[in-house]
């Protein structure tokens, strides 16, 4: 979900003087963009100033039901627009009665009756912010999938190396350390960091591995 959700339908809050509260509210940066999520006609446009919903927008759906866009900054459309599905009406804001910059969105039934919105929350959250193109929609699937198959790559080849490279730098620690006790107690600090991270960082052990490769063959020549 883009957008959290931060307030639920029905709801009681001191803000509200225990109210019920009448729709959902999202979390929203002020001046995200709003768009409506049906095809419908402007039927209202309000600006409550301080009270209420501050500036809102009133959207009858095509289905009959009517939609709420409130607490917005800058309103673009105006009443008896035609409104398709994903068309811009506006900015998020934080007029009216609000504690902080979010989208309050409401919803009536065709008699006027109040409606639960959540199950619209995902729908009115993807379609707030900057549109993503479809090249950048098919590019974030297409990295979620790689970062999972890499994900299970790792965790079936780079655990078994961690735990093997663990081992022999077990053994190679205590070699040493009987072969050449005058460097022994470095060595052995060194491979106990090496298998430290080799147990618990498995993506970078490859990278210690070879580093502490290095060390002991510098040790070694250098004698």
């Amino acid at each position: 979900m883009k957008f959290q959700l931060s307030s639920e339908y029905g709801e009681l809050s001191m803000v509200r003087n225990n109210i019920p509260h009448k729709g959902i509210d999202l979390a929203m940066p002020e001046g995200t963009e709003l768009r409506s999520i049906m095809d419908g006609v402007v039927e209202k446009v309000v600006d409550f100033g301080p009270k209420n919903l501050g500036k809102g927008v009133f959207v009858r759906n095509e289905d009959g039901t009517l939609s709420i866009y409130g607490h917005m900054s800058d309103i673009k459309v105006v009443e008896g627009e035609k409104l398709q599905a994903g068309e811009f009406i506006g900015f998020s804001g934080n007029t009216g009665n609000s504690t902080g910059a979010h989208l309050h969105y409401g919803m009536k039934d065709a008699g006027g009756d109040w409606i639960d919105p959540t199950p619209l929350a995902d729908q009115v959250s993807n379609m707030s912010g900057e549109k993503v193109s479809f090249g950048q929609f098919l590019m974030d699937k297409y990295n979620a999938f790689a970062d999972k198959v890499i994900g299970a790559e790792m965790d079936m080849v780079a655990k078994p190396a961690a735990n093997t490279l663990q081992e022999w730098l077990t053994w190679l620690g205590h070699t040493l350390t009987d072969l050449m006790p005058e460097i022994g107690t470095g060595i052995t600090i060194a491979a106990g960091i090496a298998i430290m991270f080799s147990g618990n960082f498995p993506k970078y052990i490859t990278r210690w591995g070879f580093a502490m490769i290095g060390v002991v063959s510098w040790i070694i020549l250098g004698k």
